[in-house]
């Protein structure tokens, strides 16, 4: 691994310090580093700014949080190379390096690190008169479709592709991905996956039914997600690329052939990770 392209975060790195920090370590490292030229960014021997995406990188390092990791890993997926991102958020759970520890950077030249896939979602749409469209966004998260607005009641079916099916009233439904079990699908109630245990996690949000219960189906399942009322519903990607769901229009959600590669490093530990987090987080609530 020789070429490296950082990804900024100016609103959660001010001045862009820890940004000049991750280019002074990698520079420092023998890595060629590549840098969007929109960034100013003091100039330093290994640094090349582009204005295109390089397609010789063989890693991605992001500054931020979990949503710049997701905004990060269109580019990874799209160069078929991992990512790794530094910390600037609240939990950043899907960060491996925290700033104030660059210094794991340094397994990155000596081999010390592991490279792991991750599943990803597909989205398509296919409306009442039977015209379809794929969502461009891989969702690393989930696929969430909720009521369009602070009023009016979600009215769905959710079946899979054995035929089976289960009608819902609430304000929404959660398809998560492994890595996506610890984001809005955890705060829904639904289980912790394993990140490296490929399957889909349905769990309803706020459901006006007794059976409130996630369900984890295996990784080859298509989701399918009819508005059944007649208010619209909002499908969004990882929060994202939101798309009207009327009345009879489904979306259908399946694993994707594309894989979202991540850098992990021999010390951590998934569930540890996860823990320590939290934990943080409410000691400084």
């Amino acid at each position: 691994m020789n070429n490296v392209i950082v990804i900024p975060n100016p609103l959660k790195d001010e001045g862009l310090c820890v940004t000049e920090k991750v280019i002074a370590k990698l520079s420092g490292l023998g890595f060629t580093v590549y840098v969007d030229s929109s960034y100013e960014i003091a100039e330093r021997p290994g640094l090349i700014s582009y204005s295109s995406l390089p397609t010789d990188a063989e890693l991605i390092v992001v500054i931020g949080g979990d949503g710049s990791v997701i905004d990060a890993s269109r580019p990874a997926i799209s160069l078929d190379i991992p990512l790794l991102g530094v910390n600037l958020g609240k939990i950043g759970y899907l960060s491996e390096v925290e700033p104030d520890n660059l210094s794991l950077l340094e397994q990155l030249a000596s081999g010390n690190y592991q490279v792991e896939s991750r599943m990803l979602l597909t989205t398509e749409y296919v409306r009442a008169d039977g015209h379809s469209r794929v969502s461009e966004r891989l969702a690393v998260n989930d696929v969430v479709v909720s009521q369009d607005g602070y009023f009016g009641i979600a009215d769905f079916k959710v079946s899979n592709s054995r035929g089976e099916k289960v009608n819902y009233r609430g304000n929404g439904i959660i398809v998560a991905t492994p890595v996506g079990s610890t984001a809005y699908s955890l705060s829904a109630g639904g289980p912790i996956i394993a990140h490296n245990l490929d399957s889909i996690t349905v769990t309803p949000v706020c459901p006006h039914s007794f059976f409130n219960r996630s369900i984890v189906y295996e990784p080859d399942e298509r989701i399918s997600i009819t508005n059944t009322g007649s208010l619209a519903l909002n499908v969004s990607v990882d929060g994202r690329n939101f798309e009207a769901l009327m009345t009879g229009d489904v979306c259908h959600i399946q694993a994707s052939k594309h894989r979202f590669k991540m850098i992990t490093f021999s010390e951590n530990n998934m569930f540890q990770a996860l823990f320590d987090k939290i934990k943080a987080l409410e000691d400084n609530i």
